[in-house]
């Protein structure tokens, strides 16, 4: 965690530096705020220019994320299983996939329009609202291998102008990330 926001400091620094007329050009901004509420609270935020980010995803060095790729664990879901589920869910069209029904929480997942939604309530209260645009799921599954492309769903979350993608509130944890 710390060596991700050494990166993103790292790429803010050297965005600080660039020419007025460069700010000027309207570029699609990601935004990612995380709130923890514990004894000693925490608040980070997280807001750079599209390209940035690009850039940050190529700097970090890991086993598991390389180029903006992120390898799965042998053990998780194959790729390739994942790519032939997709590929049957985006032919049906607008329905729901997926309800469970608690006492005190209830998770759904659809596909409604051109988005894939996935919204859990705890108590009757949001808990996790996920609206990713289905062309932003075709692009992370659209590399060879066994590795999802972060780099091309952040291009078709830019190309599309995603806006708002994921909030979760989860007791003393709130994140949202968005883009405009």
């Amino acid at each position: 965690m710390k060596k991700a926001f050494s990166v993103l400091a790292l790429a803010l620094l050297v965005g600080s530096f660039s020419s007025p007329v460069a700010a000027q050009k309207k570029e699609p901004w990601f935004h990612l705020e995380v709130k923890e509420n514990k004894t000693e609270p925490e608040y980070v935020k997280v807001n750079l220019p599209l390209g940035m980010v690009d850039v940050a995803l190529n700097a970090v060095k890991d086993k598991k994320f390389n180029k903006g790729r992120f390898k799965l664990h042998s053990d998780e879901i194959a790729v390739a299983d994942m790519k032939k589920i997709w590929n049957e869910l985006k032919k049906t069209g607008n329905a729901e996939f997926v309800t469970v029904e608690k006492k005190n929480e209830t998770v759904r997942v659809a596909k409604d329009g051109n988005y894939v939604v996935v919204k859990v309530t705890e108590n009757k209260k949001p808990k996790v609202d996920l609206r990713v645009p289905v062309g932003v799921v075709d692009a992370l599954l659209a590399s060879p291998g066994d590795e999802l492309d972060i780099k091309a769903a952040l291009l078709a979350m830019q190309r599309q102008n995603a806006g708002e993608i994921l909030t979760v509130n989860d007791n003393d944890k709130q994140v949202r990330v968005w883009i405009d």
